[in-house]
């Protein structure tokens, strides 16, 4: 296996990696799901709340009157195509994270019609107002959650790719041992030359000279 091909299907096994969490993310709660409950009742609190009825100055009751119709727009329209992008792209960060961004705006506005409730409006227009704000909060921390822990899990992923590319890219430097195969299918063993020593013949000692050969010759000739 080259280099590339491995890099190659390491990156076709990552690709679909996030497909598996998707699976996953939509058996479970997804961020629609977690929302839909406390969305409904915040719409139901706006429905029976009436700021024209409220114990509060003109301009007040129009700034909320403006805030309420803000925040039902928003559940009827952007929020609602925000949702239905996260349904379409189950376990996806960055469609969770735009719903979870207008969902903590829309909080804030709540947040402001509900203080003026208190203080204005009648008892049980203020408590069903506070109970939609509670219950919007809670499924707000639970998304929160969601995307953090989706987010956690796709670095780990990512880290787990790059360790098996380095891995890979180590292999394919590494050397590679071959076996030639005979034709009878059994592999051939390697004939390694035996180390031939080379022997200088040795020098002989010259002859010691024999006593004869030591006389000198007789001087009287």
């Amino acid at each position: 296996m080259t280099l590339r091909f491995g890099v190659a299907l390491l990156l076709l096994t990552a690709i679909s990696w996030p497909a598996v969490g998707q699976t996953e993310a939509a058996s479970g709660a997804s961020v629609s799901s977690t929302l839909q409950p406390a969305l409904s009742q915040v719409g139901q609190a706006l429905s029976a709340a009436d700021p024209q009825h409220w114990k509060a100055p003109r301009s007040v009751k129009s700034a909320v009157e403006g805030d309420v119709e803000a925040i039902e727009r928003d559940l009827n329209g952007t929020l609602a195509g925000l949702l239905q992008q996260a349904d379409a792209a189950p376990g996806s960060v960055p469609a969770d994270f735009q719903v979870y961004r207008n969902v903590d705006a829309l909080y804030d506005t709540l947040l402001r019609v509900v203080e003026t409730a208190e203080l204005a409006a009648p008892v049980s227009e203020a408590t069903a107002l506070e109970a939609a704000l509670d219950s919007l909060e809670n499924a707000r921390a639970r998304v929160g959650d969601t995307i953090l822990a989706g987010a956690q899990g796709q670095q780990d992923q990512l880290i787990h790719l790059q360790r098996a590319i380095q891995a890979a890219a180590a292999a394919q430097r590494s050397p590679v041992k071959t076996t030639v195969v005979d034709d009878y299918g059994t592999p051939a063993r390697h004939h390694v030359a035996p180390h031939r020593t080379v022997r200088h013949p040795a020098h002989k000692p010259a002859p010691k000279p024999t006593a004869s050969s030591q006389k000198k010759p007789d001087a009287s000739h």
